[in-house]
């Protein structure tokens, strides 16, 4: 049996978009202003959008799967922008697929697209990928510190639970992992600002900058490695 994540509640947000709550922390998924919108300007906007010269086959590194709206909106992209992209997502504990069945992704990315990714995620858990024409994507449930690759990745989604409920994926040895995990000129974009993250990045050799945040939140961080770290 697959083990996934259990006590989660269903939450409409501000511009009605769907996000769950994890009644065991307290936490939402998404945030509460909007969970497509914020995914839309954290991940979209900052994230594969900055890559102005992307390689030919993205590689896309997700930390923390969720709800699986940010996989959705990079199978989106890659759909508009005529770009390969090849999506890993960590999920130690994903959701149950009745709960995924639930979620009103459709309306924002196409229900075709919706539709597809929902009857493939038991498989998706199962191990097997998950295929559009040009997007390919697998979930590896296992923690970050656990996770081996033999390539790095072009840019990073690090969507971990905020530091007051998961400090663990946001010290020292979680941020070094991640940054091992990113290739040279890569990047990492991720809603948390946090002052002391922002310089474990640094300490790291990589450049470290605040951006203006989606709704409800000032700013965001974009981290890129320099080509030659």
């Amino acid at each position: 049996m697959i083990p996934t994540l259990a006590h989660t509640t269903l939450v409409l947000t501000h511009d009605g978009s769907h996000s769950l709550r994890n009644e065991t922390t307290g936490e939402h998924y998404h945030s509460i202003f909007g969970a497509y919108t914020e995914s839309v300007h954290v991940f979209v906007d900052a994230g594969l959008k900055s890559l102005l010269s992307p390689p030919n086959n993205i590689r896309l590194l997700e930390v923390g799967v969720g709800t699986g709206l940010n996989l959705l909106l990079a199978a989106q992209f890659a759909a508009q922008q005529n770009t390969s992209i090849v999506y890993s997502g960590l999920e130690p504990y994903p959701i149950d697929p009745e709960v995924q069945n639930m979620l009103n992704y459709g309306g924002f990315v196409g229900r075709d697209l919706f539709a597809s990714y929902a009857t493939s995620y038991p498989k998706l858990l199962a191990g097997e990928c998950w295929k559009t024409p040009l997007f390919e994507a697998n979930i590896v449930q296992k923690a970050l510190l656990d996770f081996e690759s033999d390539r790095a990745f072009d840019l990073i989604f690090y969507d971990a639970f905020s530091p007051s409920s998961q400090a663990d994926m946001w010290d020292e040895a979680s941020i070094a992992k991640v940054a091992s995990l990113l290739a040279p000129g890569g990047v990492l974009v991720t809603y948390c600002i946090r002052g002391y993250i922002r310089r474990q990045f640094i300490a790291l050799g990589l450049q470290a900058e605040k951006l203006a945040g989606p709704p409800g939140k000032r700013e965001m961080m974009r981290i890129t490695k320099p080509k030659h770290v």
